[in-house]
């Protein structure tokens, strides 16, 4: 041990009276090193720029009675420095969520207060409660969704009719929730169709947005449009805003822009797929609070190379009241005043029954007013309009409540310019899924 202690000290006193004489090799050897780390390091220490991260942001809220969800693609930087301010004096979004979330639901929002018939200070609102025949002064979002529900009455002989207000509310649709014991008279109807008929408004554009009424009870309800409308209120500005790659859905309603868009890290660039939205199978849940909703079909959706990037439903098996032993429809029929569907038995009824109706369009609100036509039009008039009009309008029948037989009809545009698949019952999720409305602003 003693020598090996000597050693040691020997070769520690031989480090010490060297180490001048060493400082310059050391220096040399270091150099090597770093030049050498530098080199293997140079493709970190000095690429160029990537490519911005694109990544898709998921948002979501309410409005008119439902909610809305909507994912954007963009990147994060691109986005924070883009003019998305909805109120100056608020405080900065906390995230890039917060920030689309606040700038969609301003969208939503002003279609709310000109559409709602649950807001008092609502266009629609006080429109109705006025008596006067005169010009009513509204808002230019107030004059463009009437103009399109009157273009889609027009185009289906009143199927589709946003005077139908109260017999919405007749049978319980509206804002009257009082309990409904029966089904009504045939002249309780009769005179409530007395101020029915969208030949009895007109609405104009200039000299000031306004709507005129002929008839001083006329009461309009905008819920077959107003969805589809906010929309493409939102698609619109997502557009304007540079943010070009969305899908947007209310209530299920839903556009599409773009492409499904996400960086990836692998190949440094951007992964683009089309979106899919699916159709919900038009199944009457008894346990609502248990129920899954299956998807029937998906569609891709592409609007870069395809201008149809809207879909909205219409059925019979979300919205729907029972009165003893009788089910009805929310969907009502403004030509004959009564529900498109009464079911006696509702528990143990069978039979084919018309449950949903989808249609796809270019833009979001003519898509959701043609969808409620068509269910009430029902499938041989309604697949001959379709037809004639060139629309993509799909037909599912049920055998029963189930829906686990479903019989489909389309329309030759839906053949040929909608890319779909049918599902299995176990189908994943889509992005989205397009199903039956719900009444607007359900509050």
């Amino acid at each position: 041990m003693a020598a090996d202690s000597k050693d040691t000290k020997t070769i520690a006193a031989d480090s010490r009276e060297n180490t001048g004489g060493s400082s310059f090799g050391t220096i040399i050897r270091f150099g090597l090193i770093a030049a050498l780390a530098a080199f293997m390091l140079k493709p970190y220490l000095f690429k160029a720029p990537q490519t911005p991260k694109t990544q898709s942001f998921e948002i979501a809220g309410e409005t008119m009675g439902t909610v809305w969800n909507a994912t954007v693609c963009a990147d994060a930087q691109t986005l924070t420095e883009k003019d998305l301010t909805v109120d100056s004096e608020a405080e900065p979004a906390k995230s890039c969520e917060e920030l689309l979330q606040r700038f969609i639901q301003k969208e939503l929002d002003a279609v709310d207060l000109a559409a709602s018939t649950f807001k008092p200070e609502s266009d629609v609102s006080r429109f109705n409660a006025s008596q006067s025949t005169d010009w009513f002064p509204v808002s230019e979002t107030t004059a463009q969704i009437v103009q399109i529900a009157l273009d889609v009455a027009q185009k289906t002989g009143g199927a589709f009719d946003p005077t139908v207000a109260p017999l919405v509310d007749l049978y319980r649709f509206g804002p009257n929730k009082s309990p409904l014991v029966q089904l009504p008279s045939d002249d309780q109807i009769a005179k409530l169709r007395e101020n029915v008929g969208y030949d009895k408004l007109e609405v104009r554009a200039e000299p000031e947005p306004a709507l005129r009424k002929s008839v001083p009870n006329l009461t309009l309800d905008l819920s077959g449009v107003a969805k589809g409308f906010a929309v493409d209120r939102v698609a619109q500005a997502l557009d304007k805003a540079g943010l070009p790659d969305y899908l947007v859905e209310v209530g299920g309603e839903t556009r599409c822009g773009g492409q499904k868009a996400r960086f990836n890290f692998e190949t440094n660039a951007l992964d683009r797929t089309p979106w899919r939205v699916g159709i919900e199978a038009p199944e009457i849940a008894r346990d609502a609070q248990r129920y899954i909703p299956r998807l029937y079909r998906v569609l891709n959706f592409d609007s870069a190379t395809r201008p149809n990037a809207s879909l909205a439903t219409s059925g019979d098996y979300r919205n729907y009241l029972q009165v003893g032993d009788l089910r009805f429809s929310h969907i009502v029929d403004p030509r004959s005043g009564k529900p498109t569907e009464i079911v006696e038995n509702a528990a143990t009824v069978s039979g084919e029954r018309l449950g949903a109706v989808s249609v796809v369009a270019e833009n979001c609100a003519e898509a959701d007013a043609f969808a409620t036509a068509f269910f009430v039009l029902g499938e041989k008039e309604g697949i001959a309009l379709a037809d004639k009009l060139g629309l993509s309008v799909l037909y599912l029948f049920r055998a029963d409540d189930s829906a686990l037989e479903i019989r489909e009809v389309a329309s030759q545009a839906f053949g040929t310019n909608v890319e779909s698949k049918i599902l299995a019952s176990d189908a994943p999720v889509a992005e989205s899924a397009s199903q039956e409305k719900t009444q607007s602003d359900a509050e």
